[in-house]
């Protein structure tokens, strides 16, 4: 770190370079437009491929998932439990 940098507790010194409404702002709009395209895609889903989304569906993909993907995501959890 460079000497003038010491004790300094922000690069940008007292004011910080974009006002707080606006990273509020972004957090927001970036969260309510995916959650609007997210939305979209589903009942886009639901209506031209007539699938249904239910809790099963969720946590099989459909059954769209072979065993050799299921089986290597068992392993990983096994060992980042492990770890």
């Amino acid at each position: 770190m460079l000497p003038e940098y010491f004790g300094k507790e922000s690069f940008f010194g007292d004011e910080t370079p974009l006002p707080l409404w606006s990273g509020y702002a972004i957090v927001l709009g970036f969260g309510a437009f995916f959650s609007l395209v997210t939305t979209a895609m589903v009942y886009l889903d639901k209506r031209y491929n007539n699938t249904e989304h239910t809790s099963e569906f969720f946590n099989t993909a459909g059954r769209s998932v072979k065993t050799g993907l299921t089986a290597s995501v068992i392993v990983s959890q096994w060992t980042w439990a492990a770890t």
